[in-house]
């Protein structure tokens, strides 16, 4: 499915001055796509989330809406700067969007905190993209299929103790890169180059298939990835109606069951997910560790401004990454 042409909205002259930097970067017609654009971010408004927002924001989105129910934890305060001690107990996105405003007073930054509206339609159709951080995997598919039927570009990212992942379905995404050419001998110029990428929902890409790869190569990728999918299969046995933006982790007898089933069907061998590494996933499943949640951020919120802005390539389409060795991955799953 094909999203809508993007809109673009002119820049003004004080716009053109405050964006000045990000002009020359990324040109007047991504700006300008970005500064028509309505994000939603939903789920749960923790450190992920926070990073992301702060990119967005000083980017210059046109509006930014925020849907979290839960209140401010003292347990939030690590990772959300824009949430104080004293606001604890009041709603995280309620107390968090006056600072998140202050960042750019030209952005529209909304709020809401009423979860159901995550599964409304008419509620989603008004948005250019849909995120959603820190929910189980069966809230990812129910929302991912809501944007899928309506024509709108999707990411999820969640935390997972020191690791983490995010998924992107931006049905068809077509994006400019600037290329480099030789035009004459020690000479180049730069070529703006359009391509188009398909990406698949959520549920075609937890059917991916994993049987051409050797055994080494699943055990040389790491186990985070396989525990990341585990995780979701456990997720989807033990609570398979979506719920946002509540969180219940799974107990580590549910993980090692749903790895021991899930795996034989997408071609993955058993053991590249040590019963050490499936304790440790259950243990740290909902714990938020803030440099993760930072890099993730980051990531989530540089591709949010690729996905609006139609200007370089984003994440296609599972990103895992591994906070023990600083490293991430991009797995192009159901493509």
């Amino acid at each position: 499915m094909s999203a809508p042409p993007p809109r673009e909205k002119a820049i003004t002259e004080d716009e053109a001055k405050l964006y000045d930097r990000q002009l020359r970067l990324w040109g007047a017609a991504a700006q300008a796509r970005m500064l028509a654009s309505r994000v939603l971010l939903a789920g749960r408004f923790r450190g992920i989330a926070v990073d992301a927002v702060k990119n967005v924001v000083l980017a210059g989105v046109g509006q930014l809406t925020l849907l979290d129910g839960e209140d401010l934890l003292e347990e939030d305060l690590g990772s959300n700067y824009f949430a104080r001690e004293d606001e604890v107990g009041k709603k995280r996105v309620e107390v968090s969007a006056p600072r998140v405003q202050a960042l750019n007073p030209r952005v529209t930054v909304l709020t809401e905190t009423d979860p159901s509206l995550l599964f409304q339609e008419a509620f989603l159709d008004q948005f250019d993209l849909v995120v959603v951080t820190d929910v189980v995997a069966p809230t990812v598919l129910k929302v991912n299929d809501l944007t899928r039927k309506l024509g709108k570009k999707f990411f999820a990212a969640g935390s997972v103790g020191l690791d983490g992942w995010m998924f992107a379905d931006l049905l068809e995404h077509e994006f400019v890169v600037d290329k480099i050419k030789s035009v004459s001998q020690g000479e180049t110029t730069t070529v703006p180059t359009k391509s188009t990428l398909s990406y698949v929902p959520f549920s075609l890409a937890l059917e991916h298939n994993f049987a051409s790869m050797r055994k080494r190569e699943m055990k040389r990728s790491g186990a985070v990835l396989w525990g990341v999918l585990a995780l979701f299969a456990a997720q989807q046995t033990a609570s398979p109606s979506p719920s946002t933006p509540s969180y219940t982790p799974v107990s580590e007898s549910d993980l090692s069951s749903a790895a021991q089933t899930i795996f034989p069907k997408i071609g993955v061998s058993v053991d590249v997910l040590p019963s050490s590494e499936i304790s440790r996933l259950a243990t740290l499943q909902s714990t938020e560790f803030p440099p993760t949640a930072a890099i993730l951020g980051g990531i989530l919120g540089q591709d949010i401004l690729n996905a609006v802005g139609g200007k370089e390539e984003p994440v296609r389409n599972l990103f895992v990454f591994e906070g023990g060795g600083g490293q991430g991955k991009v797995w192009a799953l159901g493509v």
